[in-house]
């Protein structure tokens, strides 16, 4: 033995067993992972590849589709030239003949078009007329049939709906007789109370009226001399004031007028005095009762009076 000293310690030598445990793993992660992107590229470039492929071998075949398609178009115009050239051929050397073959056949054909076409019409024109007036009287002899079946429809209806009505009439009177019992006694009892209710009424009303009419009375007996003391004051007080607005209004209008005489009477002075200074007299202001004076005839024209 060497010593104390080289002996370990077994949690020191199971520490580092875990540490070389824990970095053997770490680095075996770190190779599963770089090789699971290494497989993640690889599949995406094979993916990438194989649609590159699908693509490059798609536009291949449409290529040679296309060339195809081609080729055949160039084989049907080719066969399609040479036929139409063959048959104008044919036609520009045997039309003639072909026509001359053709025509009879062709009008004896036509002929006998028409004469299956006239037959055939005038067929159509008897049978439509022949079924026409079959239908005509099918119709007529229905409606017959229909007016005869709905006539005695009609009377068996009438005569169900007669008796129906007159057991719905019987048995609605039974059902309805306690009803119109009912009704005519709620009438008797409203029309009972109706009355009641309006001689009530009359004898308040007249009760009231009475009341009323001696209320009146009486306050037109205290309150009649109060009111015609107010009357009597307020028309006398309403003639007053009429007197003096009268008064008023007289010696206004009398102030007016005299004014208005004055300044008339300084006009027709002043005009008067202009006229006699102009030397001839167009309009004579006399204090008698003449306004206008006939002159002697002159060449001039009367003055004009202006203010």
């Amino acid at each position: 033995m060497t010593g104390a000293s080289d002996v370990l310690d077994p949690v020191e030598a199971a520490k580092d067993d875990i540490s070389r445990s824990k970095r053997l793993i770490a680095s075996t992660l770190d190779d599963l992972t770089q090789h699971h992107s290494w497989l993640e590229s690889y599949h995406r470039d094979e993916r990438r590849r194989a649609q590159r492929l699908r693509r490059e071998d798609a536009l291949r075949r449409l290529e040679l589709r296309r060339q195809r398609a081609a080729w055949l178009s160039r084989r049907f115009a080719l066969a399609t030239y040479a036929f139409a050239r063959a048959t104008a051929l044919v036609l520009v050397q045997n039309g003639r003949a072909f026509l001359t073959w053709a025509a009879p056949r062709a009008h004896a054909l036509s002929r006998l078009m028409m004469r299956w076409i006239s037959a055939g019409a005038s067929w159509a024109w008897r049978t439509g007329l022949s079924l026409s007036r079959t239908g005509l009287e099918a119709s007529v002899a229905g409606l017959g049939w229909t007016i005869r079946a709905s006539d005695q429809a009609g009377i068996v209806f009438r005569r169900q709906v007669s008796i129906y009505a007159a057991l719905l009439s019987a048995e609605a009177a039974i059902y309805a007789a306690p009803g119109f019992r009912r009704a005519s006694i709620g009438w008797i009892r409203a029309r009972h109370r109706t009355r009641r209710i309006r001689s009530d009424l009359e004898a308040r009303v007249s009760g009231g009226w009475t009341k009323t009419r001696s209320a009146v009375s009486h306050w037109v007996t205290v309150e009649s001399p109060k009111l015609g003391r107010r009357l009597a004051d307020n028309v006398t007080a309403g003639t007053t004031r009429t007197r003096v607005l009268a008064a008023d209004l007289s010696r206004a209008a009398l102030k007016t007028g005299t004014d208005s005489w004055s300044w008339a009477a300084l006009r027709v002075r002043q005009a008067v005095e202009k006229n006699a200074s102009t030397g001839h007299r167009a309009l004579i202001v006399r204090p008698g009762t003449a306004l206008i004076c006939i002159e002697p005839r002159r060449s001039a024209l009367p003055a004009i009076l202006t203010s």
